[in-house]
């Protein structure tokens, strides 16, 4: 089987605040040469869901990379379990059931993050020490930012 990568990027939850969707797609479609990449708004509505199970039925998609804000585990059942152990025997199930308990615990003791939010407002005020490149640079790039479009 031929493997085809799709990237999925969600911009909800403040990512899309945060981050340019548009260049992470491009990290995926220009540096890792995905086939398909897909942004979407809200991932783990039912249209994003949708849209993930379309390019899998419809696209061939079968490596899926998903940059969203919800909790994923991969329980490798096949290469770990299944095409090292007898098939069929009775520790080849066990040793299934106990990766997937593992899986269970590791995302029942993880947390959503929350986003980082500080008592009082963070100065933005620098002190640049220098004048050589560095220096004149970065001064050169905070006015720029600062200054109205």
């Amino acid at each position: 089987m031929e493997k085809k990568t799709a990237v999925y990027i969600c911009a909800g939850c403040g990512i899309g605040d945060a981050l340019d969707i548009e260049q992470l797609g491009k990290v995926a479609t220009d540096e890792g040469s995905v086939p398909i990449c897909r942004n979407h708004n809200n991932l783990c509505s039912q249209e994003g869901v949708e849209l993930i199970k379309n390019d899998i039925d419809n696209e061939g998609a079968n490596t899926l990379i998903i940059a969203a804000c919800c909790i994923v585990d991969r329980v490798n059942i096949r290469e770990q379990v299944v095409w090292c152990q007898k098939p069929g025997d009775e520790d080849t199930q066990m040793m299934a059931e106990d990766y997937l308990r593992m899986a269970m615990a590791k995302v029942d003791n993880m947390e959503l993050p929350e986003p980082y939010k500080p008592e009082e407002e963070i100065s933005r005020d620098i002190l640049v020490v220098g004048g050589g490149l560095t220096g004149m640079t970065s001064i050169r790039s905070y006015w720029w930012k600062k200054s109205p479009s």
